[in-house]
This record gives structure tokens, C-alpha cells and sequence, in this order.
């Protein structure tokens, strides 16, 4: 755990930032899926599979950068 408090590369902490950004998005995104119906539901359906794309880059992104620094 305490290598992911190492200052990380400039492309590890977009990476974290990023993947921050998009679970506080996704938390947001909660209230909306449990009460939106019809086409208000599927944007955010939507907009949440989107998220899933930028937290899985980056998320694999940060581990290498993690990963380089116990190597």
C-alpha cells in the first residue's frame, strides 16, 4: 500500500485523477438510475458505460505505473 502514496509519473496521475473523477461521477450517477425511467434512464446508462471505459484505462494504466515502481 505505501507505493501508492510514491509520487507517480505525470501520466500515473492523470490516470489516478481520472479514475477518481469517474467513481465520484458514478456515486452521482446512483440517484438517477434508481429513479429515472425511459430515455432519461438510458443516458445515463449510457453515460455510465462510458464511464466504465475511462475506470478501466485507467485503472490498468495506474497499475503499470504502481507496478514499475516495485520493480
Amino acid at each position: 500500500m505505501e507505493d501508492l502514496q510514491r509520487p507517480t509519473a505525470p501520466r500515473g496521475g492523470q490516470a489516478r485523477e481520472n479514475l477518481v473523477n469517474a467513481l465520484r461521477e458514478c456515486c452521482e450517477l446512483a440517484d438517477g438510475i434508481e429513479h429515472f425511467e425511459g430515455q432519461d434512464l438510458l443516458e445515463v446508462l449510457n453515460h455510465l458505460d462510458g464511464l466504465r471505459f475511462v475506470m478501466a484505462e485507467s485503472g490498468q494504466l495506474l497499475q503499470g505505473v504502481v507496478r514499475g515502481f516495485e520493480g
